[in-house]
């Protein structure tokens, strides 16, 4: 297994943690654990952060991929790929911006003398949030694809 294959299985597990908190932090906020909501959801984001990192590392030691070599169809689905990765980091960032202004009302702290959130950004943070959270789903799917193809082609399945 080449370098490059190792940093992008490494890639896909850091994926299956992230969607992991991600659904972790869903159903904390369902039962109505704000603050392990929020755990979960910035240990989410410090992932995404990291992979970022090591993506810029990966691109400047490994170079890019070798998509010359790839068949059509699997650049179509890592295309896909990327575009649920967007999903998800444009999501998760709208959610975290309206997370901002959630934190100091009632809504979040469950404490009847704080105000109330403002029904748009409660809202708006939720379906920010959702669509991060799909985006990771979709993204952690087309990624098995992806990671498949890269396997097959290395000759390894």
């Amino acid at each position: 297994m080449d370098a490059t294959l190792l940093f992008w299985t490494g890639a896909f597990a850091n994926m299956a943690l992230v969607l992991g908190l991600a659904i972790a932090g869903v159903r904390r906020r369902r039962k109505g654990d704000v603050p392990g909501h929020a755990r979960c959801m910035l240990a989410a984001a410090a992932l995404v952060g990291l992979f970022l990192l090591s993506y810029g590392l990966k691109l400047a030691y490994l170079g890019p991929e070798a998509l010359s070599t790839w068949s059509p169809t699997a650049v179509s689905v890592l295309r896909l790929h990327e575009l649920c990765v967007a999903t998800m980091l444009l999501g998760g960032g709208a959610a975290a911006l309206r997370a901002r202004r959630l934190r100091r009302t009632r809504n979040a702290t469950h404490d009847p003398s704080d105000p109330p959130a403002p029904g748009s950004v409660a809202r708006w943070h939720r379906r920010a949030g959702w669509a991060a959270v799909v985006g990771a789903g979709l993204g952690f799917t087309t990624a098995g694809l992806v990671l498949a193809g890269m396997y097959q082609r290395a000759g390894l399945i």
